[in-house]
């Protein structure tokens, strides 16, 4: 599995050191780049990185202004060549503070802590493994570890640090984030339509530009998902 990481930086010649850094390393790829905060912050809640570099003297709202605008934050990551902003950006519990211009032997430094509060914090789901053209996923739920076929999944749905996975008959509880979950699910069985809710496309029975109907069940679509979610939908009809 890659680390996806997303690059925020008002110069452009900062964003492509950061991405030619970056493109050392084959744990990682670059999912999204902008000069733009306020365009980044979309795009952010959209992409669901799991890093983010970021500057801090940027043009309409700072580097810290868009930390505490961010929910459920992933990693982040300072990139400035101001020094002073080093304690307010610990205190939003930033990753690491690279001043500039960042060396490589620095920046090797800031990704090995990244790898090592990954290696402590293991997802509590295995990738979707193939067998005999059926696919299921290992969760660990309950102190054990539980074999879910991805076609009983109806739903997924965020609850703080877990997630609810919602099967015909049952409902699992595993410590993991819904972005996380999200990601070891095949893209073309399973959507996100809200910050709290992945949804399997072929047990929707109904949708609206607002909710989608699953079993009598009505979801919400969240405002940064509903473009995504109807030219989705509408390319399958």
């Amino acid at each position: 599995m890659k680390f996806k990481c997303y690059i925020v930086d008002d110069e452009p010649l900062a964003l492509n050191v950061i991405e030619q850094h970056l493109a050392k390393f084959t744990q990682f790829e670059v999912c999204g780049k902008s000069t733009e905060p306020l365009e980044a912050l979309g795009q952010i809640k959209i992409l669901q990185p799991d890093l983010i570099f970021l500057d801090i003297q940027m043009p309409e709202i700072t580097g810290l202004e868009l930390i505490e605008s961010i929910q459920n934050k992933p990693a982040i990551i300072i990139t400035t060549a101001y020094r002073e902003y080093a304690v307010e950006g610990f205190e939003l519990n930033v990753l690491d503070y690279l001043v500039k211009p960042i060396p490589f032997k620095r920046f090797i430094k800031a990704i090995d802590k990244f790898l090592e509060q990954k290696l402590a914090h293991t997802p509590e789901v295995a990738p979707v493994l193939p067998v005999n053209d059926h696919a299921f996923l290992l969760v660990k739920a309950d102190r054990k570890t539980l074999k879910i076929a991805l076609n009983d999944i109806l739903y997924v749905e965020g609850v703080k640090d877990y997630v609810k996975i919602v099967l015909k008959d049952q409902k699992i509880m595993t410590k993991t984030s819904i972005g996380n979950f999200f990601n070891e699910l095949p893209a073309e069985r399973f959507v996100r339509i809200h910050k709290s809710f992945v949804v399997a496309i072929d047990k929707i029975e109904a949708y609206t530009a607002h909710d989608v109907e699953i079993q009598k069940m009505e979801l919400p679509i969240g405002r940064m998902y509903k473009e995504a979610f109807v030219e989705l939908m509408e390319g399958r009809g």
